[in-house]
């Protein structure tokens, strides 16, 4: 088990590989919005909201964004928010052995993994994603479309990083509140990203582009660390 855990650097190299796997199974995207070093987060999301609709609006694509695995990470214009179009990522089966399908399941492991840390492997949010993923683990996925393999692995991280969030809000002065507080402080690109620590000095999860939430039956982005 490691000393600390970035869930925004695993969450943002999930997706990474999700694209990855999208672009080299022969899906061509249907658009591709760069991070531009400090612009707006609201900014960015207008461009995906432009450039979705310019390709059939934000239902016919699947959204995807992450920051590149070797840039600088969030807060910086290395990254994008991707579409790909819904309708050929479900006509698209992955073969048996793919590769690419094994590092996005791998991705995601290692996600859940960082979730383990902060919450403890007896926590039934972590415990349910991590049966949901061992569902595709031994197959690799193979059999399923582009779609369907996508979606499942962001949305089994939605519930427990939302426990995380609960678990992050009741370190802040006051202890818990139904209610959202603001962070300690906030940064411009990639969220408001809170530089608080839990657990060994975990980061907790910062917010990815609203754009990946607003398709119905695409996947979710964790939700900021807050109460």
């Amino acid at each position: 088990m490691p000393e600390t855990v970035n869930l925004k650097k695993s969450y943002s190299a999930l997706n990474e590989k999700i694209a990855k796997l999208y672009d080299e199974s022969g899906v061509r995207r249907s658009f591709t919005v760069p991070y531009v070093e400090g612009q707006p987060m609201a900014d960015h999301v207008a461009a995906v909201g432009q450039a979705a609709q310019q390709n059939g609006g934000l239902t016919a694509n699947l959204v995807t964004s992450a920051h590149h695995s070797d840039g600088k990470g969030w807060g910086s214009g290395d990254g994008h928010t991707v579409g790909h179009p819904a309708e050929k990522l479900r006509q698209t089966i992955i073969p048996k052995d793919d590769e690419r399908a094994k590092a996005a399941i791998d991705a995601a492991q290692k996600h859940i993994n960082g979730l383990k840390f902060l919450l403890g492997d007896d926590e039934p949010t972590v415990q349910t994603a991590q049966g949901q993923l061992n569902l595709v683990k031994p197959t690799s996925g193979a059999g399923m479309n582009l779609f369907d393999l996508g979606v499942l692995l962001i949305n089994i991280m939605h519930t427990p990083t939302q426990a995380v969030a609960r678990a992050h809000s009741g370190t802040k002065p006051g202890g818990h509140s139904p209610n959202r507080r603001a962070p300690v402080q906030e940064e411009a690109q990639g969220g408001q990203e809170t530089q608080e620590t839990a657990q060994g000095g975990a980061e907790a999860p910062g917010e990815a582009p609203t754009a990946a939430q607003a398709a119905p039956g695409a996947p979710a982005a964790p939700e900021q660390a807050q109460g």
